[in-house]
């Protein structure tokens, strides 16, 4: 359950693309098709607006968009790796946002949340008289909503990034 909440929130969706082509052509392929990482200005080098880039082997694929001038944390990234089953070449892997750190992020987010809402529930038992004392549990919620709302407002913004990476993808290994 824990799971599929992390991959709701933070957007992993499982994908699988099948080659046409066998593993050293599409290694080989993928490659030429995305750039290398420059430190992102790549879209200065490339004098493009938009451009995939992004490390290719066959036991490890990661790919993301940057774009020029722009950086954005929770922008999706695909990760994944080749895999042979018999004569088929299949790139399984899963566009995660956030680099992947989203989980760690959100796990910080909810940990510092039920403090606040451990400390603020002690203060109450304790027998405080204090009455806007029992407006501050629910104050625990929001730094979790504040939270989705913005991992929800990066993934929104780089909504595109997603197609011009499967636009890649599917360039490099179909015919």
């Amino acid at each position: 359950m824990l799971r599929s909440l992390i991959d709701f929130v933070c957007g992993n969706e499982p994908l699988a693309f099948e080659s046409d082509f066998s593993l050293p052509e599409s290694v080989r392929r993928l490659t030429a098709e995305v750039k290398p990482p420059l430190l992102g200005f790549r879209p200065l080098v490339s004098l493009t607006a938009s451009v995939v880039v992004g490390k290719v082997t066959e036991e490890h694929v990661s790919l993301w968009c940057e774009r020029l001038f722009i950086r954005n944390g929770f922008r999706p990234v695909f990760v994944g790796r080749f895999q042979t089953f018999g004569n088929r070449v299949i790139l399984i892997g899963k566009m995660v946002g956030q680099n992947g750190l989203a989980p760690l992020f959100l796990g910080v987010v909810v940990a510092m949340s039920l403090l606040f809402i451990g400390g603020s529930l002690f203060e109450l038992v304790k027998g405080s008289k204090d009455s806007a004392l029992w407006l501050m549990p629910f104050g625990g919620v929001l730094p979790v909503l504040f939270f989705l709302g913005i991992n929800r407002l990066g993934r929104w913004l780089s909504s595109g990034d997603e197609d011009w990476i499967l636009a890649a993808i599917r360039c490099a290994l179909l015919k």
